[in-house]
């Protein structure tokens, strides 16, 4: 999920780092030697043309389910494993979602509990080593995105471009990639998308936090469907000098989710808090009207 990915890595980065064994599809999307990489073949200067990026994005949410089908899902729980590849270490998260509001919480063995949330557009992560962090500029941007469970069906949301950057063949296979652009924040996600059943097998992002800017390319794999939606189940994100990798365990879809756990916390009153009864005198006080 879009949640997962991109407050994951928020979260873990803090922690030195921040989905057994690499993605089943990832060989499919790595890149090849350039002797083995073909442009598509083209015939005339017409044909030379990229495909339309709207066209390719629809496309995607088609053999996702279709729009009307992203369209019901109003709230949703995840589980998941958690794994930083070639650490050793790896541990369980979950996520509860309504609307644009929702929770991540990340365990892991010897690190601790990392937290992230958003409510009303007010997002923020809570780690063992920064502490309590409420998001802003590019970061939140970046966040905020994250909370589409499917990019090509919301991009419209977050950006003002979209643009097909390449078109190549890769051991029989095309694949297309399609860049997003903010122009307000700066921010661009990179799709690519298998042309063969209109998947994005990877997508690559510039990740902010307050440690500073950091390439990563995240590896789809595993799609299963769910109530009629395709999901990627193992995602893989490429830090460079860590991989964490995430399998989702459950995922249950328009389900009752606890909103009380999206606000920053401290920030509300706690759910079982009660407003003070209105003050009344004592039923035996009397009052001398003549003070």
């Amino acid at each position: 999920m879009r949640r997962l990915q991109v407050l994951c890595l928020t979260a873990l980065m803090a922690l030195g780092g921040c989905d057994g064994g690499e993605a089943k599809k990832a060989e499919a999307t790595k890149a090849t030697p350039a002797t083995e990489a073909k442009p598509a073949e083209t015939a005339t200067p017409a044909a030379n043309a990229l495909p339309d990026a709207a066209e390719l994005l629809v496309k995607v949410v088609e053999a996702s389910g279709g729009a009307a089908k992203l369209d019901e899902i109003k709230s949703f729980y995840q589980e998941m494993q958690v794994e930083i590849l070639g650490a050793g270490i790896s541990g369980a998260g979950k996520t509860w979602s309504k609307g644009d509001d929702f929770y991540l919480e990340i365990t892991l063995p010897g690190v601790g509990v990392s937290t992230g949330g958003g409510k009303a557009g007010k997002l923020w992560t809570l780690d063992p080593i920064q502490g309590l962090r409420e998001l802003t500029g590019k970061e939140a941007a970046m966040a905020e995105m994250g909370t589409s469970l499917n990019i090509a069906h919301d991009w419209k949301r977050f950006f003002d471009k979209a643009e097909t950057t390449k078109v190549e063949e890769i051991a029989g296979k095309k694949f297309a990639e399609v860049t997003l652009t903010a122009s307000k924040s700066g921010n661009t996600v990179t799709l690519r998308i298998d042309l063969g059943d209109n998947r994005v097998v990877t997508q690559r992002l510039k990740q902010f936090s307050s440690m500073g800017e950091i390439p990563v390319e995240v590896t789809l794999s595993d799609y299963r469907q769910q109530d009629g939606v395709w999901f990627a189940f193992e995602q893989v994100a490429d830090m460079k000098l860590q991989k964490l990798k995430t399998t989702t365990t459950k995922l249950e879809l328009n389900v009752p989710v606890d909103e009380t756990k999206f606000a920053v916390p401290g920030s509300e009153p706690p759910a079982d808090a009660k407003a003070p009864a209105d003050a009344k005198a004592p039923a035996d006080a009397k009052i001398d009207a003549k003070k």
